[in-house]
């Protein structure tokens, strides 16, 4: 039987992987809209002013919806060179600060965010570009992709409580 965390680990690391895969079909999808658009253009069709609008939009959520699911899996940005150079001892210690400074930040990301996505909604904000689409669905983007990965950082500083380097 599972226990609660792992449980909820799972659980979470279910909606990062499905995350990830909704940030891979936007990314085909931009790849493929911009294709469709040269191609167009060069046999002499007008510009279609949604697609850079749309590619701009989808980067913003290929970003933090990639992002918890690589942070997850170890996938970021690592110095390996700094890092093999320490003992255990001290890449335990390290690991935990880089948990710990990590949660923070994301978390008041993801509060913020939060925030801010309510009083867009409640003002009804909208963006002043072509598409003009409500500003919180933009923003939207930022409290989730941070949420996920302060859970992320917690569930590495457990982790590193535990003992066991990344």
């Amino acid at each position: 039987m599972y226990s609660t965390f792992a449980k909820l680990s799972h659980f979470f690391s279910r909606l990062n992987f499905y995350c990830a895969i909704l940030g891979a079909a936007l990314l085909f999808f931009i790849a493929t809209i911009i294709c469709l658009e040269v191609t167009g253009r060069a046999l002499g069709a007008s510009s279609r002013l949604w697609v850079l609008e749309t590619s701009e939009y989808s980067l913003l959520y290929i970003t933090f919806l990639g992002t918890p699911y690589l942070l997850e899996k170890n996938m970021h940005v690592v110095i390996d060179i700094v890092y093999t150079s320490f003992t255990n001892t001290w890449r335990l210690i390290f690991q935990g600060l880089n948990s710990v400074i990590g949660f923070l930040v994301c978390a008041v990301l993801a509060i913020v965010g939060v925030i801010v996505v309510v009083e867009q909604y409640g003002l009804g904000v909208r963006e002043i570009t072509v598409m003009r689409p409500y500003s919180w669905w933009l923003t939207a983007a930022l409290p989730l992709g941070a949420g996920l990965m302060a859970i992320q950082f917690l569930k590495q500083f457990i982790r590193t409580l535990k003992g066991k380097a990344l």
